[in-house]
């Protein structure tokens, strides 16, 4: 790139920006060999936002595979180069046609606009100034030609194009290098091809005009550049042709710093002349026809140069950019300021839209992606409609629906069941006493025993088999059962028992009526069967039928035609015999 930041006259009032990806280019500042640099903001989420510069490849050049490959070599390469005097690369992004590389951006001037209105102005470049910027350029240098890959693995990066262009002073007095657009890395996906020459003719050392560039090919560059510094001048102004330009870097016939100021050394302090001179053997090294004979390192040449001439601060380079440079850093101040006043003015609204944006990209790419693989070839059926994110307000409307119906739903249930417990307690009549079990049993002949619990036996395991409890002949009566009257019949003395009459008792005890104690409780059910091995059924203990109060009533009977007493009714309530 030629340059990042030139004079820009009166900003143009409104010019319409272009969104590509997350960002938002401006009015291009300046214009390189492939790119244009635009001044672009960087638009994040909750209203972050950060001005950077945006380097947007020439539309012809985007369709050219080997220039988007080279425009895309700049950042794998550059983002790798962590230091202070690089100007880092932050993002790439391509968005259909658009390729863009993204850069910090740097406020300041750079060293070529510098330079060239020092000569307009007849100044000549402080010495301890240049040495300053130069020995910042070599720590870049350095830095760049040392980074490794993840892996520690040499990158050999070779910038290539060391040259005014391409040097940047901050305001804070920092130089710094970018534009590592045509740097070369033995595992970049661009390779440039062996013999073809990138880079300005006036900076290239012999070598890299036979198109093969190495470390000491940059180091021949800054030499060329710190020779102008000292100088004020182009070192081949006095050329005409390219061809002549060519001839003398490749014959190393140049001319150093004190031929070229021979005509003004009567204009130069004797002490300025002296640290020129101390200067020459440096750059004499640096200008060495053969890379043999080239400082071997960045880090050597920038020591060289501490050792002979102590640099500059920061701050007095500082000071000299803002002597020499404050035409360029106001007008560039005023597309800041613009730029600014253009984006308080838009943001909102361009923030929405690149959310808007975004949104629909993904809305295009769900269908896709949410296709089954076994769909049919030749489905007709409408795709489904994406879920688009609802509104804030929408989705609050939402919830309170929700909300309010399931309070209402919840106070429904609530009145259904104390209304349904409240008539079932009012019209629910009060449950009758227990029905026990009850037995109707005749009184056998006295000599006779109890009748034959058979029929209770044989039911006892079915009751069992059932999982039911059945009462037995043999049962307890429950609390206040009373028997049914027998009747008088005469049952023959060697007649069986009459069969038994059984009764469940209803399901649920009955409550007592108020007042008139606690409800019979039933007799309690069989334990289980033990697991494993034969079943043994317990039977509850006999009691003699005789346990029952008998009737007396009716004291006697008649058997046939003579009265008998009843030998229960024998005794009176007192004991006596009647």
């Amino acid at each position: 790139m030629s340059q990042q930041h030139p004079v820009v006259a009166a900003p143009e009032p409104d010019p319409q920006p272009i969104s590509v990806g997350r960002y938002l280019l401006h009015r291009p500042i300046a214009r390189g060999g492939m790119a244009t640099i635009h001044l672009a903001r960087l638009i994040g989420s909750e209203g972050f936002s950060r001005l950077v510069v945006a380097k947007r490849l020439f539309p012809e050049l985007a369709a050219d595979t080997e220039f988007v490959a080279m425009f895309l070599d700049e950042a794998r390469v550059a983002s790798r180069i962590h230091h202070r005097n690089v100007v880092p690369v932050l993002d790439v992004v391509t968005a259909g046609s658009e390729v863009i590389l993204v850069q910090e951006y740097v406020h300041g001037a750079p060293l070529h606009w510098l330079l060239r209105s020092a000569r307009r102005n007849r100044t000549r470049v402080p010495l301890d100034i240049a040495v300053s910027i130069a020995c910042q350029v070599l720590a870049g240098l350095h830095a760049a030609h040392g980074t490794l890959d993840e892996l520690g693995t040499p990158l050999d990066i070779v910038h290539r194009d060391v040259s005014p262009q391409n040097v940047m002073i901050a305001v804070d007095g920092t130089a710094r290098l970018l534009d590592f657009g045509i740097a070369k890395a033995t595992r970049a996906a661009h390779v440039t091809r062996d013999g073809q020459f990138k880079g300005k003719l006036a900076y290239a050392a012999p070598e890299q005009l036979r198109g093969r560039a190495t470390r000491q090919s940059d180091l021949y560059s800054l030499s060329v550049l710190l020779w102008e510094l000292i100088v004020g001048h182009h070192m081949h102004q006095s050329l005409q042709t390219e061809v002549e330009l060519i001839a003398a870097v490749m014959s190393g016939k140049l001319p150093t710093v004190l031929e070229a100021l021979a005509g003004e050394r009567e204009a130069i302090a004797p002490e300025q002349w002296r640290a020129m001179k101390t200067l020459e053997p440096i750059l004499k090294i640096g200008l060495a026809l053969e890379v043999g004979d080239r400082w071997g390192s960045a880090a050597d040449m920038e020591q060289a140069l501490i050792d002979t001439m102590r640099p500059a601060s920061l701050g007095d380079v500082a000071e000299w950019l803002r002597s020499l440079g404050k035409e360029f850093i106001d007008n560039h101040d005023r597309v800041v300021a613009a730029e600014e006043l253009s984006w308080r003015r838009i943001g909102t609204t361009v923030r929405c839209r690149i959310a808007q944006m975004a949104t629909e990209a993904q809305t295009a790419a769900a269908p896709a992606d949410a296709a089954p693989a076994t769909a049919p070839a030749e489905s007709s059926a409408p795709a489904p409609a994406p879920d688009l994110p609802r509104s804030p307000r929408r989705a609050t409307s939402r919830i309170a629906i929700a909300c309010g119906f399931a309070a209402t739903l919840a106070v429904g249930i609530a009145l259904v069941v104390r209304s349904s417990s409240a008539r079932s307690a009012a019209a629910s009549p009060p449950s009758p006493p227990a029905e026990a079990v009850t037995l109707r049993i005749e009184p056998a002949a006295p000599a006779e025993p109890a009748a034959p619990a058979e029929p209770a036996a044989r039911a006892e395991p079915a009751a069992a088999a059932a999982g039911t409890a059945m009462p037995t002949v043999a049962a307890p009566l429950a609390k206040g059962a009373v028997p049914d009257p027998a009747p008088p019949a005469t049952p023959p003395a060697t007649a069986a028992a009459p069969a038994t009459i059984l009764r469940t008792p209803p399901a649920h005890p009955p409550r007592p009526p108020s007042g008139q104690g606690t409800p019979p409780r039933k007799p309690p059910p069989p334990p289980p069967p033990p697991p494993g091995g034969s079943t043994t059924v317990q039977h509850p203990p006999v009691i003699p039928a005789a346990a029952a109060k008998p009737d007396c009533s009716t004291p006697y009977y008649y058997d046939g035609t003579k009265k008998r007493f009843k030998p229960d009714c024998l005794e009176s309530d007192d004991g006596k015999e009647r």
